[in-house]
């Protein structure tokens, strides 16, 4: 019988004490829409993509707000599968916060506000204990800030002996093939310098060249989870590594910030 594996793995180091000024006012304005590329701008789709993922492994999503940006770290309810997102403030159109804090709200709201927001600019607005959701500059909704009571996330030790890049879109109809057979699991098999996907039943199999790879590894990942990591890759290349039945990391940038999730392995 296969058993998914935790993905936390962790040594918590201490963390020394330092005096911050609260945060109790920050705005971050993001693009509607752009290209991806080697200067990858952060768009209205790439942040509602993170929170299709974080509205699939939690009730609540908590910001985490410095002068220097946002930060993202959750586990899923079933620590199968962690998501680590930095976001520093140069790759938003517009970013002021007046301190330091935790801004937690529940994710399915957000997220479906976002998804009003199509590819429109929007803004997000926090002041007294509320956060101010803004589409196109004419068309504000107002979420009421949560108390952050989230665990803190442990950092996954991994360990990769492959690596390739695929296009996010190529990976999401992987999982729709795999699907189609009604498998509920996918094995990724990197060797010979291919990258491939490969899923079963016991009268069915699928199985898809992804793109070329480096190293060798085989592992098998859970499909439901896997397509909720992939909602956090609105587009573009999502680079892809992974070792012998060991966690998966999923990731890609934008400029100086960038998503990562990480999928504990099945093993028999």
């Amino acid at each position: 019988m296969e058993t998914p594996v935790s993905v936390e793995n962790v040594e918590a180091a201490p963390t020394p004490p330092s005096e911050t000024t609260l945060l109790t006012r920050f705005r971050a304005a993001i693009q509607g829409s752009g290209k991806r590329g080697n200067n990858a701008v952060f768009t209205t789709a790439d942040l509602r993509g993170i929170i299709e993922t974080a509205a699939a492994f939690n009730d609540a999503v908590t910001l985490t707000v410095t002068g220097n940006g946002i930060k993202i770290r959750m586990l899923d309810k079933a620590r199968i599968a962690l998501m680590e997102v930095e976001l520093p403030n140069s790759i938003f159109l517009d970013f002021f916060a007046d301190g330091e804090g935790d801004v937690a709200v529940d994710a399915k709201s957000l997220l479906a506000i976002l998804r009003r927001a199509k590819n429109r600019k929007v803004e997000l607005k926090y002041e007294d204990g509320v956060l101010v959701v803004t589409i196109a500059g004419v068309r504000s909704f107002r979420v009421k800030v949560l108390d952050s009571a989230s665990e803190e996330a442990p950092q996954p030790k991994v360990s990769h002996t492959a690596t390739a890049y695929v296009g996010a879109e190529t990976l999401r109809e992987a999982v729709i093939d795999a699907r189609v057979i009604k498998a509920d699991a996918a094995k990724l098999v990197a060797e010979n310098n291919a990258l491939t996907f490969k899923a079963s039943n016991e009268t069915k199999e699928v199985e898809v060249r992804l793109s070329d790879a480096t190293g060798a590894a085989v592992a098998r990942y859970s499909l439901d989870y896997l397509a909720k990591a992939l909602k956090a890759f609105s587009d573009g290349i999502v680079e892809v590594k992974f070792g012998n039945s060991a966690p998966l990391e999923l990731s890609t940038t934008f400029n100086e910030g960038y998503v990562k999730v990480y999928v504990a392995p099945r093993v028999e």
